[in-house]
């Protein structure tokens, strides 16, 4: 409010873009495209395998991060992840409503589809 009592909008509050923030927002669009069940390790496991050439489990033990601890990931890791699952954020809500499928099966291997597509597209422009 200002001082005559008439009411302003708030601007939402800024904050630092972490890589917990970008992983919230990846894995609210897999939910708003209907994504659930297994969605969740599968688009990881299909993100992992194309940006890095191994499985989770591989790519923690050779880097010596503990599982589950993206933190404990060297930075380029953390900065694939990030990226990649920010370019896939931005076509999911994009394809919010598009994707179909007729069962829950299918909508998650859609979903799958496009984040190993967009994954293959990130490892183009990373360094190994």
């Amino acid at each position: 409010m200002d001082l005559s009592g008439n009411s302003q909008e708030l601007i939402p509050p800024r904050e630092r873009v972490t890589g917990a923030i970008v992983f919230k927002r990846f894995t609210k669009s897999i939910k708003d495209n209907g994504g659930a069940g297994d969605v969740y390790p599968d688009v990881i496991a299909a993100e992992t395998d194309e940006l890095f050439g191994c499985n989770v489990e591989e790519l923690y033990r050779g880097t010596g991060g503990k599982p589950g601890r993206r933190d404990t990931l060297p930075q380029p890791a953390q900065e694939a992840y990030m990226v990649n699952e920010s370019i896939t954020a931005n076509e999911l809500e994009r394809l919010i409503g598009t994707l179909g499928g007729e069962t829950q099966e299918e909508v998650n291997d859609r979903i799958v589809g496009v984040t190993r597509q967009q994954a293959k597209q990130t490892r183009k422009w990373l360094p190994w």
